[in-house]
């Protein structure tokens, strides 16, 4: 089981404003300006916000494990950072020889 979870939640959920705002703005033709310049400002906030979750290379990601935000993310760099720098093959080859030897050593 993995404590990560895809937020693509959060894209349904803005698409699914934009249609009640549309749907409040058709309600609210005859009301006040006020009214209307509020839609106009939630209209904005949520397209803002979908274009810049859509500028992400990846869908963003929830984490529901435990520790801080920053204790999470420090985890993250580290463990990308790492991964970035060692092979993972070379890596499994090296745990491997060392059970080897410690095995050889009993």
């Amino acid at each position: 089981m993995t404590n990560f979870l895809p937020a693509g939640i959060i894209n349904e959920n803005l698409e699914e404003i934009l249609k009640r705002i549309d749907s409040l703005r058709e309600l609210a033709h005859n009301c006040s300006t006020d009214i209307q310049q509020e839609l106009q400002v939630l209209e904005r906030l949520v397209l803002e916000l979908n274009l810049f979750i859509g500028s992400f290379s990846c869908q963003p990601l929830i984490y529901t494990g435990a520790g801080s935000t920053e204790e999470i993310i420090q985890r993250l760099e580290w463990a990308l950072a790492f991964s970035e720098e060692v092979d993972p093959l070379e890596l499994l080859k090296l745990q491997k020889d060392n059970t080897k030897r410690k095995a050889s050593l009993k």
